[in-house]
């Protein structure tokens, strides 16, 4: 367990890390109960195994499963907490049935269930593995968009949709180094991920506007920067980006646009740093300078000389030099 910005905490575990003989008392008793509010138990004789991620942030938390033979439950003896949360899972691959209110529900991958924090319910899997994450929104900042949680329980939510697509993208993109790196950015990544929870369980109007502009705008920005950083190598053109992303051309330049920048200037940034960390490669000592410019998608020697320098205020020669004499 770790501590971080403005007290994020981080839960990593692994039954694998156990012995067979201590699994399930410790999963059990130190990480489901005194932990994560949570009561495993096997669902057939034999081996199971779980592995997670769990991330707290102040106002929201986020958690990353792998589970197999395995029904993780909250039962009502550990209702104790007061929360009034509401958790959005979305199953990525495996089969999963959620349980709560009396009610049975058989998730696919792709698929997404809401359901009450406050209330005794399950998750189980099937002997094969499993992997879904689950985002614990708060009521309240739920309300303040105009969701109604209560109302979307224990329905099947098809994944189908933009904001539960660009969600699991968000979600996967976190990391400690940049977006969680300050209390400003850890606001804005709180702020966006609930927005985009209210958006996949429904918001009114004016709680619907302010959503897209703020947490589903960051998210598709999110998803362009991606994309671009995944085809450095191509002729990347803005409409074939937004083909991609199923965005328009102008659309993604007003998302650069709202974040001060533009999307030449991004693709140039990407493909000199590249540049930069190839030079930097041990790997690549061999290469020669146009390899690795052709590499990071300049197909023009002398303008990649030219930027790089006037981005580095030294040459890619220069830079290769200063690290064979370290």
């Amino acid at each position: 367990m770790t501590l971080g910005v403005r007290d994020i905490v981080d839960l990593r575990f692994s039954t694998a890390d156990w012995s067979e003989r201590d699994r399930l008392p410790i999963f059990r008793e130190q990480i489901g109960r005194m932990m994560v509010g949570l009561d495993p138990e096997p669902l057939t004789d034999g081996a199971f195994h779980a592995e997670a991620n769990i991330r707290e942030l102040p106002g929201l938390g986020i958690g990353s499963w792998t589970c197999s033979n395995l029904r993780i439950a909250r039962p009502r003896a550990l209702l104790h907490d007061g929360k009034d949360d509401f958790v959005l899972t979305i199953i990525t691959s495996g089969q999963v049935r959620a349980s709560q209110r009396g009610r049975e529900i058989d998730l696919a991958p792709g698929q997404a269930v809401l359901m009450s924090a406050a209330e005794a319910g399950e998750m189980a899997g099937s002997p094969s593995p499993s992997r879904f994450f689950g985002l614990r929104l708060p009521r309240k900042a739920l309300a303040a968009l105009g969701s109604s949680p209560q109302d979307m329980t224990m329905r099947a939510l098809s994944a189908n949709t933009e904001a539960l697509r660009l969600l699991a993208f968000y979600v996967r993109e976190l990391d400690d180094g940049y977006q969680l790196a300050t209390p400003e950015l850890v606001d804005a990544v709180v702020s966006h991920l609930t927005d985009l929870g209210a958006l996949i369980i429904g918001a009114n109007r004016d709680g619907t506007v302010v959503a897209e502009e703020r947490g589903l705008a960051a998210a598709r920005l999110a998803a362009v920067k991606a994309d671009i950083s995944e085809n450095l190598g191509y002729d990347l053109t803005l409409s074939a980006v937004a083909a991609r992303l199923k965005l328009t051309p102008r659309h993604i330049q007003r998302l650069f646009e709202g974040a001060g920048s533009t999307f030449s200037e991004f693709v140039l940034g990407q493909r000199l740093a590249r540049a930069h960390r190839l030079l930097t490669d041990p790997r690549w000592t061999d290469s020669t300078i146009g390899t690795i410019a052709f590499e990071s998608g300049f197909g023009d020697l002398s303008y990649f000389n030219r930027t790089f320098r006037r981005h580095y205020g030294a040459t890619p020669s220069e830079i290769r030099s200063a690290l064979r004499r370290l």
